[in-house]
């Protein structure tokens, strides 16, 4: 898989969307970058890359499944939000990453790159802790011990356990 093309459309695909005062770009680049630490499985790379699109952005399922590979579609649409307040799109995701396993690993570096983003004292950092027992019940299983061991480092670093 041509990760350069994968970049390219999520980029485009998020257009002048911003992370806080940066392009968009500066996110999805953190989590890839993240997850490339963790596994060269070139699909979960593509997936980290694209993981906001379905909920951010006019990309649908058919488009990632036809420009992609359907696994790619299936692990962003596992990670993508759904719902109208934050625990039920939580909730949605945990239920989806608990029937396609996989997609915990690209969850986890978004999660990750998150946390490592957020500002001390932020309402991010409130709500990344007030979430993570439940984030760990659900992703912990599912990935390698020094991908949760980065994860527990960002929240130490944020002051965040």
């Amino acid at each position: 898989m041509d990760l350069n093309q994968v970049r390219a459309f999520a980029v485009t695909a998020h257009g002048d969307q911003m992370y806080d005062e940066h392009p968009y770009e500066h996110h999805l680049s953190a989590v890839a970058s993240i997850i490339s630490g963790w596994t060269e499985d070139s699909e979960l790379i593509a997936a980290a890359w694209l993981h906001d699109t379905l909920e951010d952005t006019a990309v649908t399922f058919d488009d990632l499944a036809e420009t992609f590979t359907p696994r790619v579609a299936s692990l962003v649409w596992a990670v993508t939000a759904e719902g109208e307040v934050r625990v039920e799109k939580m909730n949605a995701i945990y239920r989806k990453i608990e029937a396609l396993p996989d997609a915990a690993l690209v969850k986890l570096a978004d999660r990750v790159a998150n946390v490592e983003a957020a500002p001390a004292g932020s309402r991010h950092q409130a709500r990344y802790a007030a979430e993570h027992e439940r984030f760990g019940q659900t992703i912990r299983p599912h990935v390698p011990a020094e991908a949760w061991a980065r994860m527990e480092a960002a929240f130490k670093a944020g002051d965040l356990d």
